[in-house]
């Protein structure tokens, strides 16, 4: 007789633990937005605006498509979003090298100015 309750009593605990509430995959998408904030953080929205808002687009497209549980598109929409805020970094530290390397060439062009012209005052002074 007991074994007769059990049983029942055994699927419908089985039952019941698979219609709760299970925790969507990993698609990504907080990891795409630690990507984006670092984009943001190196300066892409002046170095690579475009390539930052795509980013930033593709993240919230993501977030819509796991809301609608539609976790392939999500990851998806997360990987690129992730592309394109790395490029941005990229981009970003390509900028800041060439505004460094722009300041420098001022800053030689300017110390050869100074050098011919301070030999041209003293003809006496050999650089």
């Amino acid at each position: 007789m007991r074994s007769k309750i059990y049983r029942p009593v055994a699927v419908l605990c089985l039952i019941l633990a698979g219609c709760g509430p299970t925790r969507p995959p990993n698609t990504g998408l907080e990891e795409a937005a630690r990507h984006l904030q670092a984009a943001r953080d190196v300066g892409a929205s002046t170095y690579a605006p475009l390539e930052l808002r795509s980013a930033e687009e593709r993240l919230s497209l993501g977030r819509a498509a796991a809301d609608k549980h539609d976790y392939d598109a999500a990851a998806l929409l997360a990987g690129e979003s992730q592309a394109n805020s790395d490029l941005a970094m990229a981009k970003s530290r390509l900028g800041k090298a060439r505004e460094k390397v722009e300041a420098r060439t001022r800053e030689n062009a300017q110390l050869r100015q100074d050098l011919s012209t301070g030999a041209d005052a003293e003809p006496g002074v050999q650089p």
